[in-house]
């Protein structure tokens, strides 16, 4: 084989190979009905989005406004106290002191009801 036919067969390799490689791209990439698709998709879900942003004053993941004003805090309940509310319409002190007063009555109620046993038990 001379010079002349060898570059003739190496062209004519590259071409299959080129045609092979088009064609097996061309099978991976969508059409042009499912590019146009994956577009009304993208842009419904979009919509969907900025509406749930919208509505939930910029931040998905905050919970319902209940009535508020969007970025409106609530403030606790306890008289001449401006702090904003962290649980059960409390800020963070009243919670804890009504937590703290919640089981020392738990744990009273608790030892009133064991003493009562104990009583029962001697008079028997």
């Amino acid at each position: 084989m001379n010079s002349k036919e060898l570059g003739k067969s190496l062209e004519q390799l590259i071409e299959e190979i080129v045609l092979k490689t088009a064609k097996a791209v061309a099978k991976e990439l969508p059409s042009e009905d499912q590019l146009k698709s994956l577009e009304e998709r993208t842009k419904s879900i979009e919509v969907t989005l900025n509406h749930i942003l919208k509505k939930s004053g910029g931040n998905p993941l905050r919970k319902s406004n209940r009535g508020r004003k969007p970025g409106a805090q609530r403030i606790c309940a306890e008289q001449n106290c401006n702090r904003p509310v962290v649980a059960r319409g409390l800020c963070s002190m009243h919670y804890q002191r009504w937590r703290a007063d919640s089981v020392k009555v738990n744990q009273t109620a608790k030892a009133g009801g064991k003493a009562k046993a104990a009583k029962a038990k001697e008079t028997a």
